[in-house]
């Protein structure tokens, strides 16, 4: 229960006196003054400190705050009159008898100080009132000025040093001393601020322990009117030095820390009042004076004061219920003006914290510290084992500061970092390496996602310094650590991004694969930079050198990627309802494929049933799909995995499905039209269907154009499912027969035209050769609603191609014979294209004529290509025959003279390793064994590939050791053997990589099927460096030629498939002249081992070389090659067998060479 209260008994001596200061009706009547005599008699100095003393001084206190403080002008205004005529009835001193002017007030001063503590503290007052009160007013200088003097004489700091010595809880002396100082500093513009400091051993005197004196927030937050700490009268004194202190004093005072740490150290206990003052100041005073050196102003700044300063990110108000009174500022939120304070210290060069140039730029050579330990000297950079230290940076402070913040948690802490890491891009790395408790294991919490969105934030920070010089002749490329650490940073290890795919919480799933692909968008920028500078780079060492950076930086950006099969199981387990998920692990897929070609095909992903899958959607699902327009970019992004897939299965149908891939995309995009994806659909079926049935770009397209136009829906017609199949199995046949067909065409254009003419002038033609043929089949298969829309399709699709000039006598033969087959009269009616008008007229809008290129005819272009030859006849030499294997064999001792270097580079090994595949026995066996030995001699040399060359050597004894007993090994693998180690001996040699995985599948090697590997892996394998395809074919077509020594060799490239895959080889538009020549080579060494039948009967060579030649792009020099060819397999073929494979009917040598207008 609450105490009883105490009876009043105002008689009684025990009961307690109210306070005066509490209760204005008891404080004693002060003296009003109203002259200057009256002032004169007040400070008149008494040698006594009783309460008449105190009375005039507390008259003098409230005279001069009404002229400092008051509201009423015209009264201030009097008394500011009296306070004049007082000063004037003071004599103006001058400098040698100073100690006489103003001497009442300063000897009630000098006299309370020793006597009475509490007048001596209100003296102290009344003389920072009197400066205050007379600064401003130009009347008052001169005695201002003499005070001034006065009180800074040596006599007088000795009652400075007794204010500025008192305790700490004299809080009262202490704020009356400082706030005289703080006058005595300002008045008049500082002009007696340089005394003050010169005598800083007393004026400077604890005033880095004053900047940390507080009062209790508590107790003050309950007052109406917080009474200013100690801490806040000494950063007015310090401030208004730095003020008005000359640059060398200002420098000389921001030397010292411990000011500016007391200024900053518990910031965040102040009061928003003294926050704003503190950073006004800091800003104003240092910041922005440009004569205080960058060095100085960043020393302001340690990462303990930036600290301080972030602390303030965390502040809250709710203990200071009533500003200060003297605030000016705006309503400002302490949060918000710290991080724009913070913003502008860390992220500008001229305030000193930051240090320029620090981006990972192009850099000139001979730049940086070549005595650095962490100097790259070669500019190329790489990912070492582990996590490896960043290089040396310059921003030391920056890096410690920001370990300090916690972008997880706080958004502007976030934007800081983000904001630093652009201006200095070097932090990334750094901040990363020493921020150990960074972790990003997958836990579905708001620290968690904090993280996810801080590193995405960073990934998507543009790279700095990348703009292509306009002279990079100089120019080194950037490290490639350094790039890759703002790409993926260091948290984003493997093993930790796998662990977060691996996830059942679709949002870590998706948060992960968000960042994956923005890093791959900025992987994307930084090797098109590195590419841009190395085409201009005017020096091969320099572009050698860009070259060597840019496959640095995609192989360590590989390494640091998780492995692709993470982000397939994701696609396949995320379903259709999950279709955000969905979009992102496509997306996902298609940049690994973009990007890392090589990483994305080692994987076992088949786009072919995907893409199936995602072009025929039931019909649930595509309404599901149309839903979001996310549905649409999905397949979008597997178009773009089709496209850079090489093993996409095009011709092929699948156990649940009635069309093949082909089939599906050409029903999408005929049913689909007006949609962007069937477009870019669109585009990839006319690159497969260039590939896929062997014809040329422009016939490729044009004949997509003509299948579309004719499968599009009309108002009386639409193409049912029965149509789509028909085609697309007429589409499969011609692709994977599509030689036959060609002959087949052949036969048919001997009886319509002259020999001069060729199907290849003709789009569509072998397609026309497969309707032919299966359209009796269909006959009996379709129904009979089902047939009549085939026909329709059919008369439309004859339309179409009757729109290409000298096409109309073969459409009317091919007609002729489809309708003469065609039972149903309706049908025939039909293919008679009556009821086609409609869609007959339509094909003469000027648009359609527009896009049906017209081809020019046969005559025109071999006379156009005949006036550019010069004479290819004579220029031409047919290729000699292999060169038999002689009776000598040096290669079996030479290796000996030779050290193991030599003898790989000039060829002895190779001359050795080809003696296994000797017709000899003892020779094949003695080779063996000098082989053997060679190895006992490679393992003790010096040799610097001679681990991966003994690992070559090694498997080639185990091959050869169990079969050259009874038969010599192939000549494809003792050359390919050979050609190895000259492959291992040049690490950038195009083939390495794909030499060292063919080493390292097997002990020993297939040797029957090593033709058709390396004809697999180069023809249908991305190549190792982006710019090394051709490179790799020229290798591989050398490697095929000088492996073709006997009757042998050719039943092994029969067996392995080689010859058509070369005549395909050849078909590719994009193939140069050089390698073309190379397959003619080795089609004459085909002939010269007795391969001439096998090329006329089992791949139509005859037919082949019409179709090549007739089709109009070879030189005059290829195509007299070709009727070379020709009429050398017709001389040296079995005639008998030719004659019964052929019925009698061989296209003879003259008729080839007169195809090309030459007799």
């Amino acid at each position: 229960m609450p105490k009883r209260p105490a009876d009043r008994d105002e008689g009684s001596p025990h009961s307690k006196r109210q306070r005066l200061a509490n209760n204005p009706s008891l404080k004693p009547n002060v003296e009003e003054i109203s002259s200057a005599q009256q002032l004169q008699n007040l400070l008149a100095f008494k040698q006594d400190a009783g309460p008449e003393t105190k009375r005039s001084i507390h008259a003098v206190k409230i005279f001069l705050e009404s002229i400092a403080y008051g509201q009423d002008e015209g009264l201030k205004s009097t008394r500011r009159g009296i306070l004049y005529e007082y000063l004037k009835l003071q004599p103006i001193s001058q400098p040698e008898d100073e100690r006489t002017y103003a001497f009442d007030l300063v000897k009630n001063w000098n006299f309370a100080q020793s006597n009475n503590e509490p007048l001596f503290s209100t003296i102290t007052s009344v003389l920072a009132l009197f400066l205050k009160a007379i600064s401003h007013h130009i009347e008052f200088q001169e005695h201002g000025r003499s005070i001034c003097r006065l009180l800074l004489q040596k006599n007088y700091l000795e009652l400075f040093e007794r204010g500025l010595s008192a305790q700490k809880s004299k809080d009262q002396l202490i704020t009356a001393t400082l706030r005289l100082l703080t006058e005595i500093v300002a008045f008049d513009g500082g002009s007696s601020a340089k005394r003050v400091y010169r005598a800083k051993d007393t004026t400077l005197k604890r005033l880095d322990t004053f900047l940390g004196l507080r009062n209790d927030v508590k107790a003050a937050a309950s007052n109406t009117r917080r009474k200013p700490s100690i801490r806040h009268i000494a950063l007015r004194y310090l401030f208004a030095h730095l003020k008005l202190q000359d640059h060398a004093i200002k420098i000389e005072i921001l030397g010292n820390g411990k000011h500016l740490r007391s200024v900053f150290q518990g910031i965040k206990e102040d009061s928003p009042a003294i926050i704003h003052e503190i950073l006004d100041a800091i800003k104003d005073d240092i910041l922005k004076d440009e004569k205080i050196p960058r060095r100085i102003k960043g020393r302001c700044f340690s990462d303990l004061n930036l600290g301080s300063i972030a602390s303030l990110y965390g502040y809250h108000t709710d203990g200071y219920a009533v500003q200060d009174a003297e605030s000016s500022h705006k309503p400002e939120s302490i949060p918000d003006r710290a991080h724009a304070f913070l913003l502008s210290v860390c992220t500008t060069p001229d305030y000193g914290l930051l240090v320029a140039g620090s981006a990972h730029h192009a850099r000139a050579q001979g730049e940086g510290d070549e005595n650095s330990q962490f100097q790259d000297n070669d500019g190329l950079g790489s990912l070492h084992k582990g996590v490896s230290r960043p290089k040396a940076i310059k921003n030391h402070t920056l890096a410690s500061f920001l370990q300090m913040l916690r972008p997880y948690a706080n958004d502007m802490q976030r934007n800081l970092i983000l904001a630093v890491f652009q201006a200095a891009p070097e932090l990334v790395g750094d901040y990363f390496y020493r921020r150990k408790s960074f972790s990003f294991d997958p836990k579905l919490t708001a620290t968690w996602v904090g993280l996810a969105a801080f590193l995405l934030s960073t990934i998507n920070l543009p790279v700095q310094g990348l703009e292509v010089p306009s002279d990079p002749t100089s120019l080194l490329p950037p490290s490639a650590s350094g790039i890759l650490d703002g790409i993926l940073p260091l948290p984003l290890s493997p093993k930790v991004v796998s662990r977060c795919l691996s996830q059942n919480v679709s949002l870590i799933r998706f948060f992960t694969m968000k960042i994956l692909s923005a890093a791959f968008n900025k992987f994307a920028i930084v090797v098109n930079y590195f590419r841009s500078c190395e085409s201009r780079a005017r020096t091969e060492r320099l572009e050698e050198r860009w070259k060597l950076g840019r496959l640095s930086l995609v192989e360590d950006f590989s390494q640091r990627c998780p492995d692709m099969s993470h982000i397939i199981t994701v696609f396949r387990n995320c379903g259709l309802q999950d279709i955000v998920l969905r979009e992102a692990s496509a997306r996902l897929l298609s940049l690994y494929y973009r990007h890392l070609p090589q990483t994305a095909l080692q994987q076992k992903f088949d786009a072919s049933t995907v893409l199936s899958g995602a072009i025929n959607n039931s019909p649930s699902t595509a309404r599901l799909l149309e839903k979001s327009a996310l549905g649409s970019m999905v397949l979008e992004h597997l178009i773009d995995v089709a496209r850079c897939s090489p093993d996409i299965r095009w011709w092929q149908k699948s156990a649940d499905n009635r069309l093949s891939l082909f089939g599906s995309g050409l029903r999408r995009c005929a049913t689909h039209a007006d949609e962007a994806t069937s477009r870019s659909l669109e585009t990839l079926l006319q690159s497969a269907l260039v590939e896929g049935i062997n014809i040329s770009s422009e016939h490729g397209n044009q004949l997509m154009a003509f299948m579309l136009r004719s499968l599009k829906k009309a108002e009386e017609w639409q193409p049912t499912d029965t149509l789509f199949e028909f085609l697309d199995d007429c589409l499969i046949r011609f692709s994977k027969k599509g030689v036959k067909y060609q002959q087949n065409l052949l036969n048919e254009l001997a009886t319509i035209y002259p020999p001069a003419e060729s199907y290849a002038e003709y789009p569509g033609g072998g397609l026309l050769m497969v309707v032919m043929e299966q359209w009796p089949f269909i006959q009996q298969s379709a129904t009979e609603p089902d047939l009549e829309n085939i026909s329709r399709w059919l008369s439309r699709f004859f339309l179409l191609l009757e729109q290409v000039e000298g096409m109309a006598q073969l459409l009317g033969h091919v007609s002729v014979r489809i309708e003469s087959t065609t039972s149903k009269k309706k049908c025939k009616k039909i293919l008679t294209r009556s009821s086609e008008k409609q869609f007959a007229l339509s094909l003469k809008d000027p648009p359609l004529q527009s896009q049906i290129p017209k081809p020019a005819p046969p005559a025109m272009l071999q006379q156009s290509r005949s006036q550019e030859e010069h004479a290819p006849n004579e220029t031409w030499r047919s290729p000699s025959p292999p060169t038999p294997e002689g009776e000598d064999h040096p290669g079996l001792g030479k290796w000996k003279q030779v050290d193991v270097e030599e003898g790989i580079v000039d060829g002895a090994i190779g001359r050795l390793i080809l003696c296994l595949c000797s017709k000899h026995g003892d020779i094949r066996k003695q080779a063996l064994m000098q082989l053997r030995a060679w190895m006992r001699k490679l393992q003790v040399s010096q040799y610097s590939e001679k681990e991966a060359v003994y690992l070559l050597a090694g498997e080639l004894v185990e091959t050869a050791a169990t079969r050259i007993a009874d038969d010599a090994l192939p000549y494809f693998a003792g050359v390919a053997a050979a050609e190895f180690c000259l492959v291992l001996s040049n690490p950038l040699h195009p083939l390495y990589a794909k030499v060292n995985r063919f080493l390292n599948k097997a002990p020993t090697w297939q040797v029957e099927k090593m033709p058709s590997y390396w004809v697999d892996q180069i023809l249908m394998h991305l190549p190792t460096n982006d710019d090394a395809h051709y490179k790799e074919i020229g290798w591989l077509l050398d490697l095929l030629i000088e492996g073709l020594r006997t009757e042998a060799d050719m039943e092994m490239y029969r067996r392995c498939h080689v010859v058509e895959r070369l005549l395909s080889l050849f078909a590719s538009p994009s193939l140069q002249p050089p390698y073309q020549e190379k397959i003619l080579v080795f089609l004459f060494r085909c002939s010269h081992v007795n391969g001439s039948t096998t090329l006329i009967t089992r791949y139509s060579l005859l037919s082949w070389v019409h179709s090549v030649i007739a089709e109009g792009t070879m030189t005059g020099s290829q195509a007299f090659a070709l009727g070379r060819l020709a009429k050398k397999c017709i001389a040296s073929c079995d005639q008998g067998r030719v004659g019964d494979w052929s019925g009698g009917r061989i296209i003879d040598t003259p008729s080839v060479e007169q195809s090309n207008g030459r007799a």
